[in-house]
């Protein structure tokens, strides 16, 4: 009985600094990117920076949250290309009429969208892409 009491215990610890180490990722990425959106050569209304295709970007962070709570996720690898696809009106006329959606280049080597749930009192989910270049 103790030897499972103990490996509940350990997995709930685990399961926790999991956590930490992604918020501290997140926190870290986060920096980064309010870094390369200040830089006015990013920021300026004349900005030149177009961004890259969409395939270059993969997602990196997925936040959910609603008022002060939030839950950061590092979800499988996939490109961006496909959630436009999903998401963008242009791409896709008929998309989940639950969801508000609002797309987001940031430069050209990042890229946000923001989802937010109709009638959920503050439900967002955001997704984080970041360009990869090979």
């Amino acid at each position: 009985m103790k030897l499972k009491t103990l490996l509940i215990a350990l997995l709930f610890t685990t399961a926790a600094f999991a956590q930490d180490d992604v918020k501290a990722k997140y926190a870290a990425f986060q920096k980064e990117l309010e870094a390369y959106r200040s830089d006015p050569l990013v920021s300026s209304e004349n900005s030149t920076i177009k961004p890259a295709p969409c395939g270059q970007y993969n997602l990196k962070f997925m936040v959910v949250g609603q008022g002060f709570d939030e839950k950061v996720a590092v979800p499988p690898a996939r490109k961006l290309c496909g959630d436009l696809n999903k998401y963008d009106k242009s791409k896709n006329p008929n998309p989940n009429p639950d969801w508000d959606y609002e797309i987001k280049p940031i430069g050209n080597r990042y890229y946000i969208i923001r989802a937010d749930k109709k009638g959920a009192q503050g439900l967002q989910e955001f997704y984080y892409y970041e360009r990869v270049v090979k």
